[in-house]
């Protein structure tokens, strides 16, 4: 692995933020897991969904993200939102940030929280346009391979 000291997973809630993260924890020896579902339901239980919530939420996961690495650690985090100012800060930190991408079709057959629920980021909620770099969950193995490369680059 190259200079990185954590990597970052973002994307509708559905797209594979999570079994990416698994992929690249089993191949981390010092990976530490920071899903944001629940880093909401331990630390972030004060929060709401709406954007404002949504943006104290990552600044959050980026506060465990560099605890976890001032301890040696490489951090795996997780977020349906993300925003230009905490991919700056991962920038600055050595944290790779890597949006996930899945058809909507794929996303609404796995995620009924695009139907009946407000304050949903892809919904209600735009995700920001970033320059980060983007895989496709097309749902076979060469997802899991785009993965795997991220890792060597």
């Amino acid at each position: 692995m190259n200079l990185n000291k954590g990597i970052w997973f973002y994307g509708l809630s559905g797209s594979g933020k999570s079994y990416a993260s698994k992929c690249v924890s089993k191949k981390i020896k010092n990976s530490f897991l920071i899903d944001g579902d629940q880093v909401r339901q331990h630390v972030s239980f004060d929060l709401d969904y709406d954007l404002n919530s949504r943006k104290i939420q990552i600044k959050r996961i980026l506060g465990i993200a560099k605890l976890v690495i001032n301890n040696d650690f490489f951090p795996i985090a997780s977020s349906v939102y993300l925003n230009e100012e905490v991919l700056d800060l991962c920038n600055i930190n050595g944290i790779k940030v890597i949006n996930i991408q899945r058809s909507t079709t794929e996303i609404l057959a796995v995620r009924e929280i695009y139907k009946n629920t407000n304050n949903v980021v892809g919904k209600d909620i735009p995700m920001p346009k970033l320059n980060a770099r983007s895989i496709f969950n097309d749902g076979t193995k060469k997802f899991k391979d785009d993965i795997l490369k991220i890792l060597d680059n």
